[in-house]
């Protein structure tokens, strides 16, 4: 495993200098133990279920700007994150465009839980807890409602992947390494 460079917490993430070689993955930094009052850079999850990197779709315009979507095979900048884990709470932050990772609960339908790295500062929308479901494994709940992050693989197009916390368990669209 790489080993895990920890910033101090409550250190703006864009200012933050310190990383680790990139494509450090979730699962790596809750095996090193990491529990409270830190961040991480250069980290990348990605779906077990397609096997694809999550990406902040920065290319897209409206309410799908900086989506997060499992469908990239590589790793470049929509690919790399920082997480700050400080006990319990979370938080993602997207290093392509400097913005937070938000679980939007104010959208209605196939969008309501969407994930976008769209905010500026952190409140309720922003934070997640980081769950093990196995050697490799790590589930996503939104904070803000309870419900488990999923790589929606049942959409088509360009909803193809997206994440959305709905899930009130974890199956196979919920599992991310």
């Amino acid at each position: 495993m790489a080993a895990v460079a920890v910033l101090a917490f409550g250190v703006p993430a864009q200012a933050a200098t310190s990383s680790v070689p990139a494509g450090i993955s979730i699962s790596q930094i809750l095996a090193s133990g990491v529990r409270q009052s830190a961040c991480m850079q250069n980290v990348t999850f990605t779906s077990q279920a397609n096997g694809r990197l999550v990406s902040a779709e920065l290319g897209n315009g409206g309410e799908l700007h900086a989506m997060l979507r499992a469908r990239a095979t590589a790793i470049g900048e929509w690919e790399l994150y920082t997480v700050c884990i400080d006990g319990a709470n979370s938080f993602l932050y997207s290093q392509a465009n400097g913005a937070y990772v938000s679980a939007e609960l104010g959208n209605g339908g196939g969008l309501n839980g969407m994930l976008r790295a769209r905010a500026s500062e952190l409140g309720a929308w922003e934070r997640f807890s980081l769950e093990s479901c196995g050697t490799g494994c790590v589930a996503i709940r939104s904070s803000a409602n309870g419900l488990y992050v999923s790589a929606e693989l049942g959409n088509g197009g360009g909803l193809h992947g997206m994440l959305r916390a709905r899930a009130s368990t974890v199956g196979a669209w919920e599992r991310f390494q």
